[in-house]
């Protein structure tokens, strides 16, 4: 025969909605730790707004340097214009002393002394062109001499520039660690006895009547402590959530391995009992549920059959299962309290009604 659920519809509507009620709480709790956790670096004063290369000294250092690079632009400047000039002035003088050649060739052949003036006067601009050459090398050379000791002096600063940056990061580095396990400490300040009430609550107050709320605040406290925390942790913290999470799984495995051998003692103690007493401890709707799942109310175990054979009584703790009706003799089960045929009340109905007492 089919079996039939003992639970009323209203009840099973009254559980889908307070599982409901359940997630929604959640989710505003959720919505409402992830603000504060979010928002909790503003009770921390920032340790630094700027970059640690952006110190006082560091600035000081680079403007001097700009400075130095200002003062070298303006003498590479000038050497450019020197050093056109030279290879002018060297074009010049090299045309001057071939013309110069040629014509003193020209002299040397033909043996004119009156030329000899003109001799003078051709070596005396050669001297010239060659006299401003030098004088343009000599600018040059000073130029040079001008840069080198910008060129050692921006190289020194460079070097200090670089040692600053070294002592400033790591002092920046440790204020930050501090600054940052500060923040991480007020976090898990919130979201660990988040966790350990909802661990609480898991053990002491599942048969609470506010369960449905409570339930929402275990969900909402993992999921902030495994979830809406991650973003948020430093470098460290993956170990000590893991850590957190190790102590809870933990803790779960003992309290299921407690429970489990408590129970399996008590289900042997309660075999070892009579059916009636066995019976009387089985509630109603539980023996329902329990009966719609094809599992013996009385051992747990799963109610076995053979063949055709009708199982009227469990193979293991012999719990009757199924009976028949005093009235009407139709197969019933065994925990039904009125015949589903004709409505007789079961026998143990009838001697719960003799036993209660009646009214004065």
């Amino acid at each position: 025969m089919d079996m039939i659920k003992g639970v009323r519809v209203p009840e099973r509507v009254y559980r889908g909605v307070l599982w409901a009620v359940s997630i929604v709480f959640a989710g505003f709790i959720i919505g409402f730790g992830n603000l504060v956790i979010g928002d909790l670096p503003m009770v921390e004063s920032q340790v630094y707004t700027a970059p640690a290369d952006d110190t006082p000294a560091i600035r000081a250092v680079r403007d001097e340097i700009r400075r130095i690079g200002d003062s070298k632009t303006a003498i590479d400047d000038k050497l450019e214009i020197q050093r056109l000039q030279l290879e002018q002035a060297q074009r010049a003088s090299g045309t001057a002393n071939e013309t110069f050649k040629a014509w003193i060739a020209a002299r040397t052949a033909t043996t004119n002394p009156a030329q000899d003036p003109e001799v003078l006067a051709r070596t005396r601009e050669l001297e010239q062109l060659k006299a401003n050459e030098r004088s343009i090398q000599q600018a040059i050379a000073n130029l040079e001499n001008e840069r080198a000791p910008l060129d050692q002096r921006e190289s020194t600063l460079r070097l200090r520039e670089n040692q600053l940056i070294s002592d400033a990061i790591p002092a920046q580095e440790r204020a930050m660690f501090w600054q940052e396990l500060r923040v991480f400490g007020l976090r898990l300040l919130i979201t660990l006895p988040m966790l350990a009430v909802a661990a609480w609550m898991v053990v002491k107050k599942r048969k609470s009547d506010h369960w449905p709320l409570m339930r929402g605040f275990v969900l909402a406290a993992v999921f902030v402590f495994f979830v809406e925390l991650v973003p948020y942790l430093p470098s460290y913290g993956g170990y000590i959530r893991y850590a957190v999470g190790i102590v809870l799984t933990f803790a779960a495995g003992h309290f299921l391995i407690k429970n489990m051998r408590a129970y399996l003692a008590h289900r042997q103690e309660v075999e070892a009992q009579a059916e009636k007493e066995r019976r009387a401890r089985v509630s109603h709707d539980e023996a329902f549920k329990k009966m719609a799942a094809k599992v013996c109310p009385g051992c747990d175990r799963p109610i076995s059959t053979t063949g055709d054979a009708e199982a009227n009584f469990c193979v293991h703790c012999g719990m009757t299962l199924f009976d028949h009706c005093h009235s009407c003799n139709t197969r019933k089960m065994a925990f039904f309290r009125f015949c589903m045929t004709c409505g007789t009340p079961a026998k143990d109905e009838v001697a719960r009604n003799d036993l209660t007492p009646a009214p004065a």
